[in-house]
């Protein structure tokens, strides 16, 4: 029930940002959507400081590369944030809703990068797994801890939905093109993912820095690097160039 509560507040949240960000635009002010990982890690924490040091009021909304591009491509934001190539991110939507998306003539610049990690949930006592293993597990192949010299439980992949930067460069970057297993629970934002692990004993998932807490354990060796970018419908306008120059700068300082 809790995190069903959880859950339903986010996207409530999310339904209220939204209905913001598609109003009338104020002097001054920028619409920015897209990537939880460029949002939560870079601009919310250091907003203040940006919005000082462009003279721009920032509108935020942290919906995943996916929404983040859709927004752009709709005029109902100025700047897309994104994490994973905008061609993939593009055909997995193409593919999931035909025509839902059409990138062409859109620029992004690097403002930083991250590193996704794997984690679990801390009570496992599968502690280590080799990128083979971890490829296995994602796609399906291997089923039970047991078969990764764990308990004799079954494995529950935790995902974000198809569209979300991260889990798009797991897709490309980690499993070469080949999709989560269907039979992975998903979530509609990577602090689910992140919270849903902590509760579950069995599962098994994924983050970055802005997401990962405490609550679930890290597994070493195995990272996947990604790309931050700022996307623009067309070159950068002035507004948009003060944004990136700035969110550039502490975006270099990001795990």
């Amino acid at each position: 029930m809790r995190l069903n509560c959880r859950l339903a507040l986010g996207v409530a949240f999310a339904a209220v940002l939204l209905a913001a960000m598609a109003g009338p635009v104020m002097a001054g002010e920028l619409r920015i959507s897209g990537a939880a990982t460029i949002a939560r890690g870079i601009i919310l924490p250091n907003q203040a400081a940006i919005e000082q040091e462009t003279g721009l009021t920032l509108v935020i909304i942290a919906n995943g590369d996916g929404n983040g591009l859709k927004d752009l491509y709709a005029d109902r934001a100025d700047v897309a944030m994104a994490v994973a190539p905008l061609a993939v991110t593009e055909a997995m939507l193409n593919k999931a809703s035909p025509g839902s998306l059409n990138t062409a003539g859109f620029q992004s610049a690097t403002v930083g990068s991250s590193t996704i990690h794997f984690v679990v949930n801390p009570a496992n006592p599968v502690k280590s797994l080799s990128a083979e293993q971890l490829r296995d597990i994602f796609t399906g192949k291997i089923t039970t801890w047991k078969e990764v010299g764990g308990d004799d439980q079954p494995i529950l992949v935790i995902a974000e939905v198809i569209g979300l930067g991260v889990h798009t460069n797991v897709v490309a970057g980690f499993l070469g093109g080949t999709e989560i297993t269907p039979r992975a629970r998903t979530m509609q934002a990577l602090v689910q993912v992140i919270q849903v692990v902590a509760q579950l004993p069995n599962a098994i998932s994924y983050g970055v820095a802005a997401s990962i807490t405490p609550a679930v354990a890290v597994l070493p060796d195995v990272e996947v690097p990604q790309t931050l970018g700022l996307v623009t419908k067309g070159p950068p306008s002035p507004d948009a160039q003060k944004l990136i120059v700035a969110v550039a700068k502490y975006g270099a300082t990001m795990k």
